[in-house]
């Protein structure tokens, strides 16, 4: 479906307020933030024109909502949302960092300034990716009723994903396994957990149960984000067998996960490499940035796979048990103009 024109106003407005309270950061003091920072990249002035780039891609969407406009506009238009809202995410990375800190760790002094600032961040990304992938479905001229552009879009679960979609999950699980391999180095040898864990008062249970979901987001995640049974139970899910499986259920957690790893260690911990302000063996940086970063990049890669793959049915379209679909008649429906595998 495309964008209303409410949406584009919203997130505008969004936009809006957020330079404006950057700019009273900037001007008059910001809040105390966790750890001293709300972002590992400088502040100041950087998110106030981050957020005035932001506002004014959301408004030009909404001021072009009802106008006739070019489809090379409408794809500039999209890119440069795009720009804006990935640069606004980027730049409030921290925030799952601060959601697993209170979490894990409970609330310190400025946790709630840093989860709503760097909330308010992400929002506004967000906003903007729903944007820009709104204009370049404008731009690609789809069908009114789904969104989809018949004959090269997926239209239905039922379909195999991609080759892509499948090497992103096996990188993931390559990324989680590099990864992991330092943490079972200092395992056995007694450097984990650290001293500074242990005279902190680490909760095991905590801890216990952040590994599980370590593990799961690893090897579970990426997998079902790839195969069938991610989208669909399998047969030994008993009662469940043939459902769709929640469509939010996978794809949250990846996104989720795939955007603070690849936004935490690929930017942020891959830049601090490279400058020199982390120290250590070059072996064991390059498992623990590079496992977490093409952990993150694969997730994300099959994320994007799974996204289109789950998306709701085309109202306009029958799907056969072959998985083809058939044009109809839907009341008060137009019939699709197209049909999988025919020219548009």
């Amino acid at each position: 479906m495309t964008i209303n024109r409410h949406l584009r106003i919203v997130a505008a407005v969004w936009q809006i307020a957020y330079t404006l309270v950057h700019m009273s950061f900037t001007t008059n003091g910001g809040p105390r933030f966790l750890n001293g920072r709300e972002s590992y990249f400088p502040g100041g002035w950087v998110p106030v024109v981050l957020g005035a780039l932001a506002a004014v891609g959301c408004l030009s969407a909404a001021v072009t909502a009802r106008s006739e406009l070019s489809d090379a506009n409408r794809y500039v238009l999209a890119g440069f949302n795009a720009v804006a809202g990935a640069a606004l995410c980027g730049y409030s990375f921290l925030f799952p960092v601060v959601v697993v800190s209170l979490l894990f760790e409970g609330a310190r002094p400025g946790s709630l300034a840093s989860l709503l600032v760097t909330g308010s961040g992400i929002i506004g990304g967000i906003l903007c990716l729903i944007i820009a992938a709104g204009e370049r479905r404008l731009a690609a001229q789809p069908c009114a009723a789904c969104g989809r552009a018949h004959g090269r879009s997926p239209e239905s679960r039922l379909e195999p994903a991609p080759t892509w979609a499948f090497t992103g999950a096996y990188l993931a699980v390559a990324g989680f396994l590099a990864r992991m391999s330092v943490w079972l180095s200092d395992t056995i040898v007694g450097r984990w957990p650290s001293a500074a864990s242990r005279a902190s008062g680490m909760s095991w249970t905590a801890m216990a149960v952040f590994m599980v979901l370590m593990g799961l987001a690893g090897t579970l995640l990426p997998l079902a984000l790839a195969h069938r049974w991610g989208r669909v139970w399998p047969a030994w899910s008993g009662p469940l067998r043939g459902r769709a499986v929640p469509r939010w259920l996978v794809l949250g957690p990846g996104l989720f996960t795939g955007a603070s790893l690849t936004a935490y260690f690929g930017i942020a911990g891959m830049t601090a490499w490279i400058r020199g302000d982390l120290g250590g063996p070059f072996p064991r940086l390059a498992l623990e940035m590079g496992g977490y970063t093409l952990w993150g990049a694969g997730l994300l890669v099959a994320a994007a796979s799974y996204f289109a793959l789950t998306r709701p049915p085309c109202p306009r379209l029958d799907t056969q048990s072959t998985g083809q679909p058939v044009a109809r008649d839907a009341p008060g429906v137009e019939p699709c103009r197209y049909r999988r595998g025919e020219p548009r």
